[in-house]
C-alpha cells in the first residue's frame, strides 16, 4: 500500500542504539565527506559536508536517546546535504537528562552552522520523535533563523521531559523538555499512576501520551505554535506507532496550521503499518542485540523498510529545497 500523504489544503528516532552500523547501505551520490567536530562551551556536535561543496545544509536532531546522531547526518551528506548532527542531551559535555534544555543552546549551534558553514542566514531542521517535538518548538520560538522543518513522529504539543536513562526504563520527569530564557515551556504532564506496557517486543509507551486525559484548555496552553514558523513543514509518520500517537498528533498540527491560514505550508505523510522508528530501520540492530532495555516501536520490518526508502527519498527532496521560497520548490 501506498503512503498517504496530505497536506493541510486536502484533508489532513528515536533510538537507543543510533551509533550501531546499518545493516546495508544505500548507494550514496556522494563518495567524499569532510567530517568536522564542534566541540566549544557552548555547542557539541559533528558537521559532514560533502567534498565538493553543497548548497544544502540542515540541522539533524536526536530524539529521547540523546547523543550526536552522526550516522544520520551522514546519510543526509552522502546524498548532497551538508549536516549538522548538533547534540542537546546524553552526550560527553551535555546534559544526561532531557529536561528543561535551554532552546539558547539550540540556538546558539544552529548560528553556528549558519554562519561557519551555509553562510546565510537560514537553514532546515529535520528531528525524530523528541527531535521532532524540538524541531517544530525552534522553528515557533527561532523565526526565520529555520527555513523548513522535517518532523518525524511529530507532536504537537510540548511534553514532560525525562530523566536520565538508569537502571528503570520509566525515564518520566515531573518537568518540561524545554526552556527559554530560564521559564520552563509549558507541558503536558503524564499522571504517575500510569504504567508502561510491557509485550514479548518490549517497553510499549504510547500510554503515557493518551491524549483523551487532558482538558482541552491544558493542550491549548501546551501546543506548540507552529503557525509561527518561517517556512515549510513536512510531517512523517505510520500508523503504527506504539511510543507515541504520532498520526494524530500529525493530524493536529495539520489541522492548526489549516485554522491559521497556513494549509500550504504543511505536508503529512502517513505510512501504513509503519512503526515509530521507520526512518532508521538500516541503523536498528537485530531484535535482542541493542544494548539497554528493549522497546516495542510498532510496525513490521516490511513496513518500515517501505516507508524508510519513501522518507528518506522525501527528507532529502525537502531539505534540498532549503533557501527556496515557498512554492518555488
Amino acid at each position: 500500500m501506498d503512503p498517504a500523504p496530505t497536506s493541510g489544503d486536502a484533508d489532513a528516532c528515536e533510538l537507543p542504539w543510533l551509533r550501531c552500523q546499518p545493516r546495508f547501505n544505500r548507494d550514496p551520490i556522494v563518495r567524499t565527506l569532510r567530517r568536522t567536530e564542534i566541540n566549544t562551551d557552548d555547542t557539541v556536535g559533528v558537521v559532514f559536508e560533502p567534498e565538493e561543496g553543497s548548497d544544502h545544509f540542515a540541522v539533524m536532531l536526536s530524539g529521547s536517546s540523546g547523543g550526536i546522531p552522526e550516522h544520520l547526518a551522514t546519510r543526509l551528506a552522502e546524498n548532497g546535504v551538508s549536516a549538522f548532527a548538533l547534540g542537546y542531551h546524553g552526550a560527553p559535555g551535555l546534559p544526561p537528562a532531557l529536561i528543561e534544555i535551554p532552546i539558547e543552546y539550540l540556538q546558539r549551534g544552529i548560528e553556528l552552522f549558519c554562519e561557519r558553514f551555509a553562510k546565510r542566514q537560514s537553514i532546515g531542521v529535520i528531528g525524530m520523535s523528541k527531535g521532532a517535538e524540538l524541531a517544530l518548538v525552534l522553528a515557533a520560538q527561532l523565526g526565520g533563523t529555520i527555513d523548513r522543518v522535517v518532523a518525524v513522529a511529530p507532536s504537537h504539543v510540548v511534553w514532560f521531559g525525562l530523566k536520565a536513562p538508569r537502571q528503570d526504563v520509566d525515564r518520566r520527569s515531573t518537568r518540561s523538555s524545554w526552556s527559554r530564557h530560564g521559564v520552563p515551556l509549558p507541558f503536558l504532564p503524564c499522571p504517575p499512576d500510569i504504567r508502561p506496557a510491557f509485550n514479548e517486543r518490549g517497553l510499549r509507551t504510547d500510554v503515557f501520551f493518551d491524549m483523551s486525559r487532558y482538558e482541552p484548555g491544558e493542550v491549548d496552553v501546551a501546543r506548540i505554535p507552529v503557525e509561527r514558523s518561517a517556512g515549510p513543514i513536512l510531517l512523517l509518520s505510520g500508523d503504527d506507532d506504539h511510543q507515541w500517537p504520532a498520526v494524530p498528533m500529525a493530524e493536529e498540527i495539520v489541522r492548526h496550521m489549516v485554522d491559521h491560514g497556513r494549509g500550504d505550508d504543511v505536508t503529512s505523510v502517513v505510512y501504513p503499518g509503519a512503526g515509530h522508528t521507520f526512518l532508521v530501520q538500516d541503523f536498528m540492530p537485530p531484535p535482542g542485540l541493542g544494548a539497554g532495555p528493549q522497546f516495542d516501536f510498532g510496525g513490521s520490518t516490511q513496513a518500515d523498510h517501505l516507508a524508510s526508502e519513501d522518507a528518506w527519498q522525501r527528507v532529502v527532496s525537502f531539505l534540498k529545497a532549503s533557501g527556496v521560497p515557498t512554492g518555488k520548490a
